[in-house]
């Protein structure tokens, strides 16, 4: 089925894109959520005549997105984890402990922030990219030092 997306989408689309999506998605999330509208003439046109609402809505949102940015673009925090003798963490270091430390500095999704692929498992300095909205994202170096147990 054929949408045409009202809202951005997290891993589907921006408002406004047109995207084929199941029948099922499209209709018991999408369109009952307000996210979508079937793509037929109609709607096209209902959603062409409120495009520049949409745009200028986008266009506040990637403006509060970079604020957000340069809050956050090059900071370092530090986490303190239980590490074995070689510098091996036990567990990893996790976006919520990250967050904690950062929200004081700017108001942002938990779920935007991006752990390398591996995780963090290691004593050291690690980059963490916050994708905060569409291609905005700040880099937060973390650096991760052991827990001093006494």
């Amino acid at each position: 089925m054929k949408v045409v997306l009202l809202e951005d989408v997290d891993k589907l689309g921006y408002a406004g894109d047109i995207k084929t999506v199941k029948d099922g998605y499209a209709k018991n999330y999408l369109i009952p959520k307000g996210f979508a509208l079937a793509a037929t003439k109609s709607n096209l046109k209902l959603v062409e005549e409120k495009r520049k609402a949409i745009l200028r809505r986008i266009e506040k949102r990637i403006e509060q997105a970079n604020k957000v940015k340069e809050a956050l673009d090059g900071l370092e925090i530090e986490i303190k984890a239980r590490a074995g003798e070689k510098g091996k963490l036990f567990g990893s270091v996790t976006a919520n402990e990250i967050y904690e430390q950062l929200k004081d500095k700017a108001e942002f999704d938990k779920k935007s922030i991006r752990l390398p692929k591996d995780g963090i498992k290691e004593i050291g300095k690690h980059e963490v990219e916050v994708a905060i909205y569409r291609d905005v994202k700040a880099t937060v170096k973390v650096n991760v030092v052991p827990l001093n147990e006494e």
